[in-house]
């Protein structure tokens, strides 16, 4: 009551200021309710844009992913493919067996046999190379620039009236332990250069153990070998044992199913655990495979 009165006391301007005056009262006390309301709807829609992005980024994501493997995929299929290209084996560079899946123990086997003349003359030289197994020849056959076999030689034409001597019937047993190379030469097949090599590689060797080794010498096909195989025999010489706690690694290299490499492995490993007592010891070498140490066997002595 007694603000009415004052109210109605004051003279027309004083309540024009008094009415003025409380209208900015009250509009400055609306401020904080109406800038919380506008904060509150500016968030819930920043909420609203950045739950939509995430979405929409989530279900690009499986796309990209599946983009980027096959990619991948495609990239590895494709030096695959660059990976194979024809070539002749024979003084091939290591580099280019490497890029042909070989390993550095493969290859060093390769490079020993050419170093001792050998060289591949049909794509067959190549699979009987122990180091180069089935799967290898098989994925490598249509690049090899070799012949399938040799040409065969040209018959001598005679023009003698005479009859041509009858073939001997006489069976052949030829001792591949004692051979000479005149023996050898016996032998439908066999002329003076590849008895030579025969008997070189017996000797590199220590002997053969085997009938079938003489495959592994350079210019005896599987063909060849199945039509001497019955003449061949093995004596009851013994093969001559290689010390392998005493020889050094120039010796053990020039065994021939013995790199120089597999040989610097052998000695260094003996120097650091002492003598080797048996062929179970070698196995435990990372460096020499089950292909080799089957063929070394019977060449080793642990005394």
């Amino acid at each position: 009551m007694k603000r009415l009165a004052l109210l109605f006391g004051m003279s027309e301007n004083e309540r024009r200021g008094f009415l003025v005056l409380s209208v900015l009262i009250g509009l400055i006390g609306g401020i904080p309710f109406v800038y919380s309301f506008y904060r509150q709807a500016a968030t819930d829609d920043i909420l609203v844009i950045a739950t939509i992005a995430a979405e929409e980024q989530k279900a690009l994501e499986p796309k990209k992913t599946f983009q980027s493997n096959t990619e991948e995929i495609r990239a590895s299929h494709n030096l695959a493919e660059k990976s194979f290209f024809s070539f002749d084996p024979n003084n091939l560079p290591a580099e280019k067996w490497k890029m042909l899946g070989f390993t550095e123990s493969q290859i060093q086997v390769i490079k020993n046999y050419e170093s001792k003349g050998g060289r591949f003359r049909t794509k067959a030289d190549v699979a009987k190379m122990y180091v180069v197994s089935d799967e290898d020849f098989k994925r490598l056959e249509p690049y090899i620039l070799l012949p399938e076999t040799l040409p065969a030689r040209p018959q001598d034409v005679t023009f003698s009236a005479k009859k041509a001597p009858k073939p001997s019937t006489r069976k052949l047993w030829i001792d591949l332990s004692t051979a000479d190379t005149t023996t050898l030469k016996e032998i439908h097949g066999i002329g003076s250069v590849l008895a030579s090599r025969i008997v070189k590689f017996r000797d590199a060797l220590g002997g053969f153990h085997r009938v079938d080794q003489i495959k592994e010498v350079y210019g005896v096909s599987e063909e060849q070998f199945l039509k001497m195989e019955s003449s061949l025999t093995l004596g009851d010489n013994a093969v001559e044992k290689w010390a392998i706690n005493q020889l050094s690694v120039d010796k053990l290299a020039q065994h021939p199913y013995i790199s120089r490499k597999e040989a610097t492995h052998i000695v260094r490993y003996r120097e650091q655990h002492g003598a080797f007592s048996s062929l179970a010891d070698l196995e435990e070498m990372y460096a020499l495979n089950d292909d080799f140490l089957r063929k070394i066997a019977p060449y080793l002595d642990f005394n």
